[in-house]
């Protein structure tokens, strides 16, 4: 047993996050955590890591035991990213420092030169043991697996945000641990950074928690998934496909289960009266104890019930479309495209049709936002022509919301195209904003719920070319399967931009591919 959470109750003020959570992490366990945002998934990794504490319960850890984890803020200093690795290792780097002192000490014709040598010898071993000589092999491999290979001697404080994250990674996988906990490790990964941790998580022998709203990613590296329910954790072996198989299974067992009970409590009830008529016409007291024996069996049979979990309330609704497009949407001919020296694409040819749905896919910088904004005309081609096809009507979620009034209440925001309060309120509520929300300030919203209302004032317009560059950026996983139910039923064309390889294979039936400076459309099912 590695940590066990007993009866723990986790409270932000007056504000419980969740009661009664009992959780055990034992040797070799790899878990998948979920449950919607807000839940308190990452809360609980604090929790596991000793970040944080707990309002009540017990939390008991292995003596010893080493742990893994990204912490939420990121350090900020001029050492290089080598040194900063390096640095994290203070068993080898006390080790280094005592071969160094020796190596001197050999140059001095005072010292006793066999003893020194013999002591060399030793340190030699204990360093090669701990995995010193390897160590920058394995720093620069793993560097180069997440994408940021060539940042090895840049300073740590001129990385952005996303990269400074993939170094805080590189250092929990190449450090000894017992145990990784990962929250959302493939937020700043391209596709080639996700397959690569996906192997590399395949082949270690470490235990390991990892929350992450890639259900890919879930199915390919976890076998149990725990998830935060309002009255507690609920265990499922096997990933995340056949979580959500079994979840469906359970909920219509529980389901069956309290259909059953309820019938039984009305049934108990309606005996219940007729006892207590009985007994008050006829003053018979058999009767009034029998009717006290059936309320005491209501009363378990009540406590006994457990209510299946609801599902949330839908927040998202169907795309409007405008009269169709023509046949050809779009038509590219011997595009092409710089960023400053690099070239991004080039000779590139190509035709869009109604009703296609496609994915855009490539590397990180190869150029697909790019490529949007030529498509938009918010960035003119350095050859080539973009064509749009008769009466296309382009409906685009950025990748980076901007909001021209971010201090705006949401409710005037909406009012903005929907001039009738009622209407707007009701709208506002189909996207999961209800009374108590609608007068918050927009820069004060979650990204997930920026995101609803972005989409909330898109999905007004009459469209019929939907292009999104990653939309599923701030969705939990039941944001994902609306907008992915949504995009199914939609009955125009579709661009979209995703690293989730889970919602390109829901929604995209042809693949569009950037790479090796040329864009090439391949038809067929994305794998």
């Amino acid at each position: 047993m590695y940590i066990q959470l007993k009866d723990i109750e986790k409270n932000y003020g007056t504000t419980p996050i969740f009661s009664q959570l009992s959780f055990t992490l034992h040797k070799g366990d790899k878990i998948g955590l979920v449950g919607m945002n807000g839940c308190g998934k990452s809360t609980l990794l604090q929790i596991l890591t000793g970040e944080e504490g707990v309002t009540k319960g017990i939390v008991a850890r292995q003596k010893g035991l080493r742990i893994g984890y990204v912490p939420q803020q990121l350090p900020l200093t001029e050492e290089t990213v080598r040194d900063y690795l390096l640095a994290s290792f203070t068993e080898l780097g006390s080790l280094r420092k005592n071969l160094r002192q020796l190596e001197a000490k050999m140059q001095d014709p005072q010292a006793d030169f066999e003893r020194v040598l013999a002591h060399y010898g030793k340190l030699q071993e204990d360093y090669e043991q701990a995995g010193g000589y390897t160590l920058e092999d394995r720093i620069s491999g793993t560097l180069k697996g997440l994408g940021v290979g060539d940042k090895l001697d840049a300073p740590l404080q001129a990385l952005s945000g996303g990269q400074r994250v993939r170094i805080e990674l590189a250092r929990v996988l190449t450090a000894k641990t017992d145990l990784l906990l990962l929250d959302e490790p493939t937020n700043h990964l391209d596709l080639a950074g996700i397959q690569w941790l996906e192997s590399w998580l395949a082949h270690t022998q470490q235990a390991y928690v990892v929350i992450s709203h890639d259900r890919q990613f879930l199915d390919n590296v976890v076998q149990q998934i725990v998830e935060i329910e309002p009255d507690g954790l609920i265990s499922y072996p096997g990933n995340y496909t056949k979580y959500a198989l079994l979840k469906k299974e359970r909920i219509k067992a529980l389901q069956k289960d309290y259909d059953l009970q309820q019938k039984e409590i009305q049934r108990l009830q309606l005996m219940i009266r007729r006892f207590r008529q009985w007994a008050n016409e006829g003053d018979n007291e058999d009767f009034f104890r029998k009717a006290k024996e059936l309320e005491r069996r209501v009363a378990k049979l009540k406590a006994l019930a457990i209510k299946p979990p609801e599902n949330p309330k839908k927040r998202l609704q169907e795309v409007t479309s405008a009269s169709r497009s023509g046949k050809e949407v779009l038509v590219a001919k011997a595009i092409g495209k710089l960023a400053g020296e690099k070239l991004l694409f080039a000779d590139s040819s190509f035709i869009i049709y109604r009703q296609e749905k496609i994915a855009l896919t490539g590397a990180n910088g190869s150029g697909k936002s790019t490529f949007l904004h030529c498509l938009l005309a918010d960035s003119p081609l350095d050859e080539g022509t973009i064509r749009l096809g008769a009466n296309v009507k382009i409906g685009y979620l950025p990748q980076k919301l901007h909001f021209s009034q971010p201090n705006q209440q949401i409710l005037a925001f909406v009012k903005e195209q929907l001039p009738d309060e009622q209407k707007a309120r009701h709208k506002l509520a189909q996207f999961g904003f209800y009374a108590e929300d609608v007068s918050k300030r927009i820069r004060d919203l979650s990204g997930g719920e920026q995101m609803r209302l972005y989409l909330l004032g898109l999905l007004q317009k009459n469209i019929n070319f939907l292009i999104l560059d990653e939309p599923t950026n701030h969705l939990d996983i039941y944001g994902k399967e609306e907008l992915e139910d949504i995009l199914a039923s939609y009955q125009e064309t579709l661009l979209v931009v995703s690293h989730d390889r889970y919602f390109l294979q829901k929604v995209a039936r042809t693949r569009m591919t950037i790479a090796d400076q040329r864009i090439t459309k391949k038809e067929g099912i994305l794998k």
